[in-house]
């Protein structure tokens, strides 16, 4: 059967066989994987999406019923590169633990405040009572909600992700992968990187040192808890996965024309 019908303001037709869930069709037919299947019989809240603007569990709808219907899903929650006020008090108030839940919460709470804009600590939990989460007790989620209603009464602007945050993503990336010549690609040809073990020179120098198992699955950043930006200089603080356990690290990194000149790495 094909249907029609746009997704975080995009235009799609599709294909889709009558029994095909609307969870399922946005994962699987249109890439859309950041609303999660969780218990995949309406009881979790994970799979909760916006349909012409009123929160649905996504696992509990046909995709053929999304026909001509206005779609937004945890992506298109808020400009690319951006987090609106409810994503930055989830942030600022941890109210995300493993984060599977978190997407469905999200589109819930959005669908809260636009129907009631200052509720109280009781109308958040009671709209809560479909988002199941196995880690929190709920706290942090409520005092977020609160949070968001103060960012967003604010004059703040917030900015969208700097290209010197685009240039450490691309750098994770490479970092985390395999690809040892893309990664020295990133420093200048007399780049300086400065350990504890020693200060290393040049690009055959730094090859060597990411060589010697310093890059890859067993030396992953996995999270990155600091990012401060000033000039043409990063600090980071990350949580790395080594071949020995969990370790936490700190970064400096000098940019200039795209290119590392300067980087101090530690381990706190």
């Amino acid at each position: 059967m094909r249907i029609s019908f746009t997704v975080n303001q995009q235009p799609h037709t599709v294909e889709v066989e009558p029994r095909v869930l609307l969870v399922d069709l946005l994962r699987d037919h249109i890439n859309l994987t950041g609303t999660k299947v969780g218990c995949d019989s309406g009881q979790c809240g994970s799979c909760v999406i916006l349909k012409d603007g009123i929160s649905v569990k996504s696992c509990a709808l046909l995709g053929v019923q999304a026909d001509g219907a206005a779609i937004t899903t945890i992506e298109g929650i808020s400009p690319a590169g951006t987090m609106n006020p409810l994503q930055v008090a989830f942030q600022a108030a941890h109210a995300v633990q493993c984060g599977f839940c978190t997407p469905g919460m999200i589109i819930s709470l959005t669908d809260l405040l636009v129907t009631i804009p200052h509720p109280t600590e009781h109308q958040i939990r009671a709209w809560l009572a479909g988002n199941l989460c196995r880690c929190t007790g709920y706290e942090n989620v409520v005092r977020a909600v609160n949070a968001a209603q103060q960012i967003a009464a604010s004059e703040a602007h917030f900015l969208p992700m700097s290209a010197m945050r685009h240039f450490y993503d691309s750098y994770v990336g490479v970092l985390n992968g395999s690809d040892l010549t893309a990664l020295v690609e990133r420093y200048s040809p007399d780049a300086v990187l400065t350990t504890f073990e020693g200060i290393v020179t040049g690009h055959e120098a730094i090859r060597s040192y990411f060589e010697d198992g310093r890059m890859g699955a067993e030396n992953a950043i996995i999270a990155t808890e600091k990012f401060i930006e000033f000039g043409d200089s990063i600090y980071t603080e990350s949580s790395v996965r080594t071949a020995h356990g969990l370790a936490h690290t700190y970064h400096a990194f000098v940019v200039q024309d795209g290119l590392i000149t300067h980087q101090f790495a530690g381990v706190k």
